[in-house]
């Protein structure tokens, strides 16, 4: 039998050159010292269209994460302890991690796969020991990618929600303010920022009751850039329960989630927000595309670069019922399917969430 550890390293390269989902490349370069050094970041097309992985936390042991594959209708496990017992929020194909301990909160960036980690500064500036939380994290750029990005964090403290962001080289946290935002929200829905995406340069961010601000931090050649958010659609929608910003196609969408009166998701409705007249304009399709609608945050694939999804869907993960479950949502025939077998689903939670395969 040939010795699969002795081909020759060129050999080797061509082969992980040809190997396009990541998945796939993490696994070929884990079978030994030769294999692994043939894959390396440079030896992947980065650019290659990556499907989700759907990722929870292992029932059995909880320093293993499971990650559902759509392309391989099949749940691995990675080993990764350092989100044991700790809250994560994926962005960009990293994961944002918060753990409580007696300094207080402590946060950091870590990356699933190659388990980097790029320490953030404490959140003491932010706010008490023990007396906040996260509701929302943004990457404006993964940090496998480049050095000049921003980290936007959207977090409860002392009875009410606040915005702050940190930039590499910072040393703290810089609060952003909201006063001027405040006063455009309707206080009887006790509003608070429902998604935040990164767009086209900037932030924005949707209001419970469908609003939307936009703001830009700025680079790391301003030290202390003065930051208000402003008002961009001031059209309101009560009937949904969640909303999301998401770019599909370059453009900016924004998917209502509507839910039943027992709590399971039934509709979406998908608007295109137009960024120069600040108005919404509701659209029945998504062409080629698939949208993956996470805890916090959503991701849009073009389904013409990748056959293992289906175009013009919605796929989601339904945490209100007894038995969460991992569906799809059909634009065309407002069907609702579940995208894999319920006797895979015993381990799903509602803290599932989408990661994007990365470097």
């Amino acid at each position: 039998m040939a010795n699969w550890a002795e081909l020759p390293f060129d050999l080797l390269v061509l082969i992980a050159k040809r190997v396009k989902v990541m998945e796939d490349f993490i696994a070929f370069g884990v079978v030994c010292t030769s294999w692994r050094a043939a894959a390396s970041k440079e030896n992947f097309d980065v650019l290659a269209p990556q499907v989700p992985l759907l990722m929870q936390v292992a029932p059995h042991n909880f320093d293993y994460r499971e990650l559902y594959s759509l392309f391989k209708q099949k749940v691995s496990s990675i080993f990764l302890p350092e989100a044991r017992g700790v809250v994560c929020f994926p962005t960009e194909g990293w994961l944002c991690t918060m753990a409580y301990n007696i300094n207080g909160a402590e946060m950091n960036l870590l990356h699933p796969f190659s388990r980097t980690q790029i320490q953030l500064p404490r959140l003491k500036s932010l706010w008490a020991r023990n007396q906040g939380y996260l509701n929302i994290v943004v990457l404006s750029a993964s940090p496998s990618r480049t050095s000049n990005y921003a980290l936007v964090v959207h977090y409860f403290a002392r009875h009410f929600y606040y915005l702050a962001f940190w930039r590499p080289g910072d040393l703290n946290w810089t609060h952003i303010d909201t006063k001027t935002t405040w006063t455009h929200i309707d206080p009887k829905t006790q509003d608070i920022f429902r998604s935040i995406i990164y767009y086209k340069g900037q932030f924005y961010c949707a209001t419970f009751s469908g609003q939307v601000f936009v703001f830009d931090v700025g680079g790391p050649s301003i030290p202390q850039p003065i930051v208000e958010p402003s008002l961009l659609v001031r059209q309101l929608i009560y009937d949904s329960f969640e909303f999301y910003l998401v770019e599909v196609s370059s453009s900016l969408l924004i998917v209502s989630q509507f839910r039943g009166d027992g709590g399971e998701i039934f509709s979406f409705r998908v608007s295109e927000l137009d960024i120069i007249r600040g108005e919404l304009r509701d659209i029945n399709t998504l062409g080629n595309s698939a949208i993956f609608l996470g805890l916090k945050g959503a991701i849009s694939i073009d389904s013409s670069k990748s056959t293992t999804f289906k175009p013009n869907h919605i796929y989601f993960v339904d945490g209100w019922s007894d038995l969460p479950n991992a569906k799809a949502y059909n634009l065309e025939d407002k069907k609702i399917e579940s995208f894999y077998p319920e006797s895979s689903l015993i381990s799903l939670t509602c803290r599932s969430n989408w990661v994007t395969p990365s470097f």
